[in-house]
């Protein structure tokens, strides 16, 4: 019986019995898993305050099953609960967002340390920034990118021209990305985006994080990344997120 230890961010949980819950965390060593946590459940006042709150960054010790994907949680160990997340309806549904597209785009035990930091980074600057409009858009737009689904928004897809100088394109989730007015015409579906939406959502992906505070971006063209976004998410998943219906631009 071996025992692991990383950082870990809780992601969601479904209760399993009385004291004990199911609860899922975004690890940086392991990826996402899945525990039971026997006693952790905030009813169990008399076993004490165990409770693992979602949206919290932890260090975690927890036993690893090898032939099932519930692992054993042995000790949760707060970092950072971020309270400001808890008093703020925004922020919490912007955060609660951003977990919901690391659930979604990420399988079982297939780590990324490099998504486990954005993901750390972005859940700290939703919880301090006055607004996190263009935290949450460089976010989705680095996740694509980290794991293999950014589009292409610099050139269009057909005939690998740029669109520098269109004034508006036809972004084709199926395709991967923007074309032309001449090769939309090949393509049924999409959506009709203005270029330079495109080419500033393209330059966000590059984009380093400690420079982001500096990145000022008018909110019209930040609905329309959104926008852009949502479409192209809602292709790759094939539905709806239910973040959706709270984060507001």
């Amino acid at each position: 019986m071996s025992v692991f230890k990383t950082e870990a961010i809780a992601l969601g949980r479904t209760d399993y019995s009385d004291s004990s819950q199911i609860i899922t965390f975004y690890t940086r060593d392991y990826g996402k898993i899945h525990t039971i946590a026997k006693g952790f459940k905030r009813a169990s006042v008399k076993h004490g305050s165990k409770a693992v709150d979602l949206l919290t960054y932890y260090q975690i010790l927890f036993i690893k099953k090898e032939h099932t994907h519930l692992h054993t949680l042995t000790e949760a160990i707060l970092q950072e609960n971020y309270p400001l997340l808890r008093s703020n309806l925004d922020k919490y549904y912007k955060a609660s967002y951003i977990a919901e597209l690391v659930n979604e785009f990420t399988e079982e035990s297939d780590p990324c340390e490099q998504l486990f930091d954005i993901f750390l980074n972005t859940l700290t600057g939703i919880s301090t920034d006055t607004d996190a409009t263009i935290r949450l858009l460089v976010f989705e737009i680095k996740m694509l990118h980290i794991l293999g689904y950014l589009p292409e928004w610099r050139h269009c897809v057909n005939c690998k021209k740029s669109i520098q100088h269109i004034s508006k394109v036809h972004f084709n989730a199926k395709e991967g990305g923007v074309l032309c007015r001449t090769c939309q015409v090949k393509y049924r579906n999409g959506i009709i985006v203005p270029a330079g939406v495109a080419l500033i959502a393209g330059r966000l992906a590059d984009l380093n994080l400690q420079k982001l505070e500096r990145v000022k971006i008018q909110l019209p063209i930040c609905i329309e990344i959104e926008k852009m976004l949502r479409y192209y998410i809602t292709s790759i998943l094939n539905k709806k997120l239910n973040a959706w219906k709270y984060v507001k631009f």
